[in-house]
């Protein structure tokens, strides 16, 4: 199992990294719609790894004011309609702030649950140049895109990320995946260095991927012409970690725990003085285990009228039955009770009827997963064949599966 998990996660990692050029953007993967199940969430966690080494990259290698590290790691799992960068097109005011100054008062403002965002959730910075970081977050399947960014410390404007990764394939979610990337450029600074001053560009260019040849300045500190390309700065780890359902709670049109007798029953049957060529009362019902066949009350034609009988399967327990599977069988055929008879009318079906909605509960969980519930209730019961009551509570996500004792220190 687990080499089956490392192949896939090495394919996908392969397709997209041809696909992107280690951008990890989402306009080189044409893919269409998930088809993933929206009612199962999925937990991933994502592992982020830095390579960011004074052997790797001694050009420049910043060691104080401050020494090279990563800002905390910020994701988003979203639909297709949010955008947390994208490769070619230019920064947004929030990734922008963030880029430069490490602030992510902005990006914090993209509230759960707006602008196609899922879950919004954080992983700690890394001190130093070669680290690691994880944090857990959820999807489903009308939200099941992870975006990922983490800054450069120090730097002018440059970046890491992950664009708008699709994490359900061919309407499966991936198992585990291995994204490498480049450092970015938000196009927002001019600075060429490390620690260069803060000189805005203007105007605002497309966020660019930073190569070994790209920006072509040999004051680029990660400008490194006799290489045909950079080893990779840093690793995504992504893996599926477990998977939840949406309960949703029905409920019969009789309430499941009301059962009857064969009296009950015989007190609801037609009079035999009425109809007598139809008459049959709840005593000529034979009960086993679990079926229920007309007894044979003529001797003469006993294989005539076995052979003829229908049967119908229903749960019983000695001679109490369910209501709703018995009398509705039992209905079939008697549809006509004393007053319709009288009026020579039949009585129409009636539907179940239920009240409106009630407002979402509260969600259960101030920190991690969690769910919200709201109700409604019967009215009036179906009868007579009509329609069955729909289901009176439904449930959904809430909260986030960022880790609640962690705070994160802002770069």
């Amino acid at each position: 199992m687990a080499s089956k998990i490392l192949t896939l996660g090495i394919v996908l990692a392969v397709l997209a990294i041809s696909a992107q050029g280690r951008g990890m953007s989402a306009p080189g993967r044409r893919r269409q719609d998930s088809g993933c199940a929206p009612d199962k969430l999925t937990v991933y966690k994502v592992v982020l790894q830095t390579a960011w080494s004074r052997e790797v990259f001694p050009k420049q290698y910043p060691e104080w004011r401050p020494p090279a590290q990563w800002s905390k790691l910020i994701g988003r799992s979203h639909d297709k309609s949010y955008v947390l960068f994208r490769m070619s097109q230019k920064s947004s005011k929030g990734l922008k702030l963030f880029a430069e100054q490490g602030q992510t008062d902005l990006l914090d403002a993209e509230s759960q649950g707006e602008g196609g965002i899922f879950d919004e959730f954080n992983a700690p910075p890394i001190k130093q140049g070669v680290g690691e970081t994880e944090a857990e977050f959820f999807v489903d399947g009308n939200h099941s895109k992870v975006s990922l960014v983490s800054r450069v410390v120090p730097s002018p404007d440059w970046f890491i990320g992950v664009d708008s990764f699709d994490l359900c394939v061919e309407g499966k979610w991936v198992e585990s995946v291995v994204l490498e990337v480049d450092p970015m450029d938000a196009g927002t600074d001019n600075g060429f260095t490390f620690t260069s001053p803060n000189w805005p560009t203007v105007p605002q260019k497309p966020i660019s991927r930073i190569t070994a040849t790209s920006p072509d300045h040999p004051a680029n500190s990660f400008y490194y012409p006799e290489r045909p390309e950079h080893p990779p700065i840093a690793t995504f780890h992504i893996l599926k970690v477990k998977e939840y359902e949406l309960s949703r709670v029905f409920e019969p049109s009789v309430p499941s725990n009301t059962r009857y007798t064969m009296n009950d029953l015989n007190a609801l049957a037609p009079p035999s003085n009425r109809h007598d060529n139809e008459a049959t009362r709840a005593d000529d019902y034979e009960v086993s285990n679990d079926i229920i066949v007309p007894q044979d009350t003529s001797s003469s034609s006993s294989s005539s009228s076995s052979s003829s009988s229908k049967t119908a399967r229903v749960p019983a327990h000695g001679k109490h039955v369910l209501l709703h599977n018995i009398v509705d069988q039992y209905k079939k055929k008697y549809r006509k009770n004393r007053r319709g008879r009288k009026m020579g009318k039949r009585r129409l079906p009636r539907n179940c009827r239920v009240s409106e909605w009630s407002e979402w509960s509260a969600c259960s969980k101030t920190c991690g997963i969690g769910e919200q519930t709201r109700t409604r209730s019967v009215k009036k019961h179906a009868r007579r064949g009509g329609q069955p009551c729909p289901n009176l509570q439904e449930t959904m996500w809430c909260g986030s599966a960022r880790d609640c004792d962690h705070r994160y220190f802002d770069w």
